[in-house]
């Protein structure tokens, strides 16, 4: 599936960027814009109309999640495991793609 592809690439990228971040030290960690998942979700759905579209873990040291909307904006977010949630990247323009059509295969 080619959003599932989309969501693991940009799984490894989100996965050295939490590397990154853990190891730059505080300065680095402040810049981000946290908060409990459950105020950011519902800013994402009042704000934008964005629904949650996926998710996929970051190995066993987070969980990402896409969100997007009807009109193309779209949000990820990451919760690490002291369930800090944090806004990762977000944009607009984001457009579903159909799942590939399956190919039957036989045997000769």
């Amino acid at each position: 599936m080619f959003t599932k592809k989309i969501i693991r690439h940009a799984a490894a990228i989100l996965g050295a960027a939490v590397m990154f971040t853990a190891l730059a030290g505080g300065a680095q960690a402040q810049v981000r814009a946290c908060g409990p998942r459950s105020e950011i979700v519902s800013w994402l759905q009042s704000r934008f109309q964005e629904r949650q579209a996926g998710f996929g873990l970051v190995g066993d040291r987070a969980v990402m999640e896409l969100y997007t909307s009807p009109a193309g904006t779209w949000t990820l977010i990451v919760t690490d495991p002291l369930k800090r949630t944090c806004f990762v990247a977000s944009g607009h323009s984001w457009v579903d793609m159909p799942p590939p059509a399956t190919q039957a295969w036989t045997v000769p």
